[in-house]
């Protein structure tokens, strides 16, 4: 039979097929027996016969075929995979799985992993997290193994078969497009090379020093009340010409106090730095749902409101400049920076517009079986279809022309799609990081960086890095880096922050105050000789011939 002649790649498909799933959730498995279904023919396995060799390493009948050809350091793995737990709380877990997000990755999840009665597994999924979350409040595959609600589970192992073939795909993409990249971007500062010596150096704060001016805006025409804040130089009068406007939008669940830093070094070299806090996708909304008082990660609205956030913000700075700031701001020339979510927002003030159909194809668990967290984010903005107001504007955009620049880090934006990416009419600078696993490089930064129309387009990749410095420092330990380099990463990341604080500052120096001696900093050899190891950077202005070929298949196209 089938099955019998393929233990070996039926297991670890099943095991990597759903943990690959598992990114955007939890570990899963069966009650009493777990049924492996491919096609016309199954197998089941006493789930007590997992349990003893997860817990002790004995080897039943019924389960050795699965593991005869594993070799001793293989089935130690696999033993780990099974018992190694997580500390969860149960109620922001109990929360997480039912908001809209949450629920949308069991249903992806449940369609590899099915009831007893062959039916979507999304419910009872979720009851055997939340029931052994709430146990211990420490949770592994075993846990959900023995709360799971029904006698038995059933795998369609062909479909985990298929995540797993996605997940090997996408991984050796993203290794293939980072190494034809990173040779492309070495290249190119080979043969056109830059004097550090002759550069400012733009790491460091620059000659102004910084204030910050606090506001609460309150736009009546969507009943929003928010927070901003506006970093200044310390005296204004010290600038010689207006201050071009540099506005930065968090991302989900993160607040505007994150980009403090950053804004103030902004400031510091003669910018305007403003940051407006998104309700209804901040920590405060992330908070509420951990704590039970609200049941959404964020506010579907928010694919229209942050944007607006943004304008409106623009619109309060132009009426409070002859006062508040002097008259010394020049709201004409504004930058769009963003991070996450944040870059959504960033593209969107920039022209960008989501592709409805395009995005109902790609939100299908019938034709794409694997969602990374960002498209399950992306995913809600289907929930808007119901009201025709929002919808009409979404689909008109909501560029601002105002923004002159736009920069967006580790951003959302594969639910723009090529048509909605070509309407971004302004430079534009993503960064993506190569072990980003909450928004994929490949899909979410190379392909939209493939879509952009304008020959002023950067795209910058980071060797390691992976969606913020947290998730860098998780990454480092857990992924690709070699453990000899751990003690170096904490100094490496604050090189990379630095890199970047430099580069908002190049950037807005070269297209929005028209200074063209910034311009070296916006070159391959500029980052290639002061990004460090083990989080290089690398910069491509023109995808190489081996990343177009690449960039096939749902969702790059």
């Amino acid at each position: 039979m089938l099955l019998r002649h393929r233990p070996l790649k039926l297991f670890f498909a099943l095991a990597l097929g759903l943990g690959a799933a598992l990114a955007t959730a939890l570990p899963l498995r069966a009650a009493e027996t777990l049924v492996l279904e491919f096609g016309p023919f199954s197998r089941s396995i006493p789930t007590e016969s997992l349990v003893t060799f997860a817990e002790t390493g004995t080897i039943s009948p019924q389960l050795a075929p699965f593991l005869r050809r594993l070799t001793p350091t293989q089935q130690q793995g696999l033993r780990l995979i099974m018992t190694r737990g997580r500390a969860v709380n149960v109620v922001p877990i109990s929360q997480w799985f039912n908001s809209p997000m949450g629920d949308r990755s069991l249903q992806f999840l449940g369609k590899l992993a099915q009831t007893e009665a062959g039916l979507n597994g999304r419910q009872a999924l979720r009851a055997a997290i939340v029931a052994a979350a709430a146990e211990d409040g420490d949770i592994s595959l075993l846990d959900i193994v023995r709360h799971f609600p029904t006698n038995s589970l059933r795998v369609d192992v062909a479909q985990s078969m298929t995540v797993a073939r996605q997940v090997r795909a996408e991984a050796g993409a993203t290794r293939a497009i980072v190494a034809a990249i990173k040779q492309q971007s070495e290249t190119a500062a080979l043969e056109q090379p830059v004097d550090l010596a002759t550069l400012p150096d733009l790491t460091q704060p620059g000659p102004y020093g910084s204030r910050q001016v606090s506001l609460t805006l309150v736009d009546a025409s969507r009943s929003r009340t928010y927070a901003a804040d506006v970093f200044l130089p310390q005296n204004l009068a010290a600038v010689d010409s207006p201050l071009p406007v540099v506005v930065i939008s968090h991302g989900l669940g993160d607040s505007r106090t994150t980009f403090f830093e950053l804004a103030a070094h902004a400031a510091s070299h003669g910018f305007a730095v403003a940051l407006p806090e998104h309700v209804g996708s901040n920590s405060t909304q992330k908070q509420a749902l951990l704590t039970g008082l609200d049941r959404e990660t964020f506010k579907a609205r928010d694919f229209l409101d942050r944007p607006l956030d943004i304008s409106f913000l623009l619109d309060e700075l132009e009426r409070l400049n002859a006062t508040t700031f002097e008259g010394r701001l020049d709201v004409s020339r504004v930058a769009a920076v963003g991070h996450s979510f944040g870059g959504y927002t960033a593209l969107a003030v920039g022209g960008a517009t989501i592709d409805f159909e395009r995005l109902a194809q790609r939100c299908d668990p019938a034709a794409n079986l694997l969602l990374d967290a960002a498209m399950v984010l992306e995913c809600r903005a289907l929930e808007l279809q119901s009201d025709a107001a929002v919808m009409e504007r979404l689909r008109q955009g909501t560029k601002d022309d105002r923004i002159k620049l736009v920069m967006a880090f580790a951003t959302v934006s594969n639910l723009f799609g090529s048509r909605g990416m070509a309407q971004v009419s302004v430079p534009t600078m993503l960064f993506g990081g190569e072990v980003d696993l909450l928004a994929p490089v490949v899909p979410q930064q190379v392909a939209a960086f493939s879509w952009l129309q304008r020959s002023d387009r950067y795209l910058y990749l980071g060797e390691n890095t992976s969606h913020g410095p947290d998730f860098t420092k998780l990454a480092s330990r857990f992924l690709y880096l070699d453990a000899a380099l751990e003690q170096g990463v904490e100094e490496a990341i604050a090189s990379t922050r630095g890199v970047n604080k430099s580069l908002v500052v190049a950037f807005s120096r070269v297209y929005l105050s028209e200074q063209e001696e910034y311009r070296p900093f916006l070159s391959a050899a500029y980052v290639e000789a002061v990004s460090a190891e083990p989080f290089r950077l690398h910069l491509t202005r023109e995808l190489p011939p081996p990343v177009i070929e690449q960039l096939s298949g749902p969702g790059l196209e």
